[in-house]
């Protein structure tokens, strides 16, 4: 398999992927990420920016995918991310108008002890969320989502998988 297959097979949220793959999967973001920051730190190149932008929003989709497909490694559908979003952007809302009242203006202050209380009461579920992805044991076998990740850690999803849709007829 190419590397732009291997690369198209990770960004397609179909299928399944187990804990040896999403961790390879963050390392390669994370590292992609830095470089990406590093050109809007340190260059002033407007249309390096864009590049640089633009491999941001893929690293996105791609993580979304990979966390798509390892929830379908765990048995739970991809829909959960779209709620999880909501449910993380109301915490993140009510955390910091509890942490502004009870804290005061000193929780926009990044570095003071406040702003430290606030952060970490914002992170808390996404932190719990992405170690319980990379932890939690896949189910063995094959489930609706597609069969048991192999050796790469990844496994394509049959045709309609989790979409009740029939397979497609051969004439």
């Amino acid at each position: 398999m190419t590397f732009l297959n291997r690369v198209l097979q990770i960004a397609d949220p179909r299928g399944r992927c187990n804990r040896k793959a999403l961790l390879g999967i963050a390392l390669a973001l994370l590292s992609i990420q830095a470089v990406a920051i590093a050109v809007h730190w340190f260059t002033e190149n407007t249309a390096l920016h864009f590049v640089a932008s633009a491999v941001e929003v893929a690293c996105l989709w791609i993580a979304t995918s990979a966390a798509i497909k390892r929830l379908h490694d765990l048995g739970y559908s991809g829909w959960s991310v779209p709620g999880a979003t909501l449910l993380l952007f109301a915490w993140m809302l009510v955390a910091s108008f509890v942490s502004y009242l009870a804290l005061g203006e000193s929780v926009a202050v990044v570095g003071s002890p406040a702003f430290f209380v606030y952060a970490s009461a914002v992170m808390v579920w996404p932190l719990a969320a992405t170690l319980w992805l990379h932890f939690a044991k896949g189910i063995e076998g094959a489930n609706r989502y597609g069969p048991e990740p192999d050796d790469t850690g990844l496994s394509v999803a049959p045709y309609g998988a989790g979409l009740g849709l029939p397979e497609p007829q051969t004439v």
